[in-house]
This record gives C-alpha cells, structure tokens and sequence, in this order.
C-alpha cells in the first residue's frame, strides 16, 4: 500500500526549507505569501526547485510553473491539486 501524497501544507514546509537552505536566510524570514522574485529567486534556482519538487512528488513539471503560480502558497495549491489528479 502506497504512502498518501504530499497534502498542500507539506507541500508549502518542504518548499519554506528548500528555499531557506538554498537562498541561505532563515526559514521564519520566508512568507508562502511572498512572491518568488521578492525572495530572489533567479531562473537557475528556479530551475532547480522545479527540478527538486519533480523528483520529490513524481510529477513532471513544466518550467513555467514557478512563473503561473508566483508564490509557495499559489504552488503549494496548484502542486497538492495535481497531486490528486485534478
């Protein structure tokens, strides 16, 4: 029996540290509110989110993600929804 996928508030954690640990600031320092660009994230980390949150969740991703969904919250949302199918 497989393990439930990750719900959205997981999803919306998991991308808090990644980004705390690749943009070296504190994780309490990073709002799922936030736009991407106002943490500083720049096509190459983008990239590799996208990357890392597709090995993680088994999803294929398409670049633009990050682009369509602005900020965690947005693509916590979108991800946890793909998730389940929709």
């Amino acid at each position: 029996m497989s393990a439930d996928p990750p719900d959205e508030l997981s999803i919306r954690e998991w991308c808090v540290r990644y980004l705390a640990q690749t943009l070296d600031m504190p994780a309490e320092a990073i709002s799922p509110d936030d736009k991407f660009t106002r943490l500083g994230l720049d096509s190459a980390t983008a990239l590799q989110l996208v990357g890392d949150l597709e090995e993680w969740l088994g999803l294929l991703l398409e670049p633009e993600v990050i682009d369509d969904h602005p900020t965690i919250a947005a693509l916590a949302r979108y991800l946890a929804g793909q998730q389940r199918g929709g």
